[in-house]
Order: C-alpha cells, then sequence, then structure tokens
C-alpha cells in the first residue's frame, strides 16, 4: 500500500469513527399535534401543537419537545428503525383504564424510524 492511499484510508476510518461517535440533531424539528392531554415519561402535555427535535446517540436520542418556544419536556428514547418512511407525523399512544394517555412512541414524517419511548 503506497503512502497516499493509507493516508486517504487512515482519513476515512477516523471520520466514519468520529460520525459514529458523534452525536447528530435532527435537520428540521418535527410539529406534532396532540389531539388529547397525554403524559410522556411522566409529564403531561395538554392538547395543542408541539415541535419534537432529537439529538441521536447511537441507537438512542435525547428528546426535547418545546411549545411556543419554551422547552416543555426534554427526555431519552430509542431510535428504532421501521423500514418505511412515514408520511406524516404519528403519535402513538396507549389509553389506560383511567382515561390517561401515555405516549408509547413518535412516528416523524420523512423518517423510518419511530422514536420509542420507556413505559
Amino acid at each position: 500500500m503506497n503512502r497516499k492511499s493509507c493516508l486517504t484510508s487512515s482519513v476515512l476510518v477516523l471520520a466514519l469513527a468520529f460520525a459514529a461517535g458523534a452525536p447528530t440533531f435532527a435537520k428540521n424539528p418535527q410539529r406534532v399535534t396532540l389531539q388529547y392531554d397525554m403524559v410522556l415519561n411522566g409529564i403531561h402535555l395538554s392538547a395543542g401543537d408541539y415541535m419534537v427535535a432529537w439529538e441521536r446517540h447511537s441507537d438512542a436520542a435525547t428528546i426535547t419537545i418545546t411549545k411556543s418556544k419554551q422547552v416543555v419536556a426534554t427526555v431519552q428514547a430509542r431510535l428504532v428503525d421501521r423500514g418505511t418512511k412515514y408520511r406524516r407525523n404519528t403519535v402513538v399512544f396507549n389509553a389506560l383504564d383511567d382515561g390517561t394517555r401515555v405516549i408509547q412512541e413518535i412516528r416523524p414524517a420523512g423518517e423510518s424510524q419511530a422514536i420509542v419511548f420507556s413505559d
């Protein structure tokens, strides 16, 4: 292997290692409308419009939810590839016996990964 080829390979390996370890941000925060009051990791979210952004850490992410430019929740989640890009933003929730709606996941439009929250 010549010197130029070795240098090019080294730079590529370093770039890939950096990209794999560095957090990445959502290019565009997604607007999500909650039709009902809901709970996310113990945090009450009133019905209305929110912006959802995420900072990715491998298959995990830090999710920031804002309403009227105010941060209302910062939570941890997993990113799970579902294999198909979603056409619109979708909130998946579980309705409890007492009527509480608990957010299970958010499916951002244009992404194939769902943001999955722990129970």
